[in-house]
């Protein structure tokens, strides 16, 4: 057992940049990845004290937070990246809160007509991802049963098994017609389409089987879909992790590890639920390449 955090953190950052580079294969091959990636406005929240999300700092200052979807077109198909907030709370005037302590979604276009605005069905998207399984990230997940689902074996065990509901506080009723889907169980990082281009890393913490994206976008260059693997800028920057989630220390590790990837790629860390910097980057109809 590796006993140096030190040394173990080297030994988890160079095993993923061997991932991203190992499959990465000659310059042409590479240009056939990613042609472009659309992010969409699935939804946003209000908390009254969000200081629940920024221990020890903010107490009883309002906050909100933004939450995403993402569709990147690869040479090899369409790949979704989080599902954001049930397309039914468009039609709640007064948006909707689960219970008292929870953030009040709100959904000013379903995600469903969003797609259908850019010409995409949802039986086109063949492989399909979700950082974790919380509602604001799986919201819409039944209406893509036709893709592979790609998940980690600890995140699957947890959304699908009996405490789902009780224990980790999952809306099962959002993804459970991908209980029977094709699947992709992982136990770790993932280089989804073999090119290097799109890289699963594997992030617990927030949740048990938590997962972030980086993708290499062939203009901007590589970008990473945070998921919750941090909520805040000034999260980020403090390494500050909300006591709520499912694991603090493994959730700093995970940070550690993002940032590690950063150092080597040198891509943009690109935080779902920071709603100011979600406002500066464009959404669909517009897309990024």
């Amino acid at each position: 057992m590796m006993r140096n955090p030190l040394l173990r953190s080297l030994v988890i950052g160079l095993a993923l940049l061997l991932v991203l580079l190992g499959c990465a294969g000659t310059g042409a091959r590479q240009s056939s990845g990613v042609q472009r990636l659309y992010v969409f406005n699935c939804g946003e929240s209000t908390v009254e004290d969000i200081s629940r999300w920024t221990p020890g700092v903010n107490v009883g200052k309002p906050g909100a937070f933004s939450a995403n979807c993402y569709l990147i077109q690869h040479a090899n198909g369409l790949m979704l990246w989080d599902s954001g907030i049930n397309d039914g709370v468009a039609s709640m005037p007064e948006g909707f809160q689960r219970n008292k302590v929870s953030p009040r979604y709100t959904l000013r276009k379903a995600f469903s007509a969003q797609l259908a605005a850019i010409g995409i069905d949802a039986a086109q998207i063949t492989r399909v991802a979700f950082s974790h399984t919380h509602g604001d990230h799986v919201g819409n997940a039944n209406l893509f049963t036709a893709g592979t689902l790609y998940i980690q074996q600890a995140e699957y065990d947890a959304a699908f098994g009996f405490e789902a509901a009780t224990k980790w506080n999952f809306e099962v009723e959002l993804y459970d017609k991908l209980r029977s889907r094709k699947t992709v169980k992982l136990s770790g990082d993932h280089d989804v389409f073999g090119d290097g281009s799109v890289v699963i890393i594997s992030t617990p913490g927030h949740t048990p089987g938590h997962q972030s994206l980086l993708v290499r976008l062939p203009r901007r260059g590589p970008v990473i879909l945070s998921g919750d693997m941090v909520h805040l800028q000034e999260n980020w920057t403090a390494r500050r992790v909300p006591s709520f989630n499912y694991d603090v220390e493994q959730s700093r590790k995970s940070m550690e590890k993002v940032a590690a990837v950063i150092a080597d790629t040198g891509a943009e860390l690109w935080i779902n639920h920071d709603k100011a910097q979600s406002d500066r980057i464009p959404k669909a109809p517009a897309y990024i390449d």
